[in-house]
């Protein structure tokens, strides 16, 4: 019989993956698995090996550590006096996106029960808050995830002055609608849209050698100084 002849058995079987290949296909962080398979941190790790960035913002936290999200961002830039441009915002938002909202300073309150309500009700996935939160007992019954940078009894008024969906300057990065948002106990990491694929790729890769790591320690018994060779 030939090598390459065609028989019942082999069409049978053609393009089936192998028991590895499907292991491995299980265990690939995707965008829609990414919160569950990886981390912040290891998507800060990603960026930091392809481009030298981290792409941290800098002091945002979760009010409450359960909360793990990941998602495409809409941005809102205003100013902390001004809480109804982070109102509108949610109503610009599509049905699971992450509302991110650069306020001038964390001095007052943009966002508190009623905004984390209104979002959780209109589809919007998260938000990540360059800025103040107040009711933060009632936003954490809500349910709906909040990441903020700092908390304030007082608020300002809905002046609706600011913008939304435009780029963002934060520190180093432009931030844009449409980037892929991060958000655990750790921190908000934010990819940009462009390097996501790249990004993906990496994070596969880290997340392979950190297995393979835990392997070794355990399994091994070997030093971790010699494990990564130094």
């Amino acid at each position: 019989m030939s090598k390459g002849k065609i028989t019942p058995n082999n069409i049978l079987h053609f393009n089936k993956k192998t028991k590895k290949e499907e292991k491995e296909e299980l265990n690939k962080i995707t965008l829609d698995n990414l919160v569950q398979k990886a981390s912040s941190d290891n998507v800060s790790d990603a960026l930091k090996n392809l481009y030298g960035f981290d792409g941290v913002i800098k002091d945002v936290k979760p009010l409450n550590d359960a909360h793990k999200v990941s998602g495409f961002i809409r941005t809102v830039e205003t100013n902390s006096n001004d809480w109804g441009t982070c109102i509108k915002g949610i109503y610009e938002c599509l049905e699971d996106e992450i509302l991110f909202i650069k306020c001038s300073n964390d001095e007052i309150a943009v966002w508190g029960e009623l905004a984390s309500t209104a979002a959780r009700e209109h589809g919007v996935k998260a938000t990540v808050l360059v800025g103040s939160a107040r009711d933060t007992e009632d936003i954490i019954k809500t349910g709906f995830p909040v990441f903020s940078s700092n908390y304030r009894s007082n608020a300002g008024l809905p002046y609706n002055n600011g913008v939304i969906g435009e780029n963002i300057i934060l520190d180093d990065y432009v931030i844009k609608t449409g980037d892929f948002a991060v958000c655990d106990r750790d921190g908000v990491v934010i990819i940009p849209s462009e390097k996501l694929e790249e990004v993906l790729v990496e994070l596969n890769k880290i997340k392979k050698f950190e297995e393979n790591c835990i392997k070794q320690l355990l399994g091994d018994n070997k030093r971790l100084d010699d494990i990564v060779g130094f």
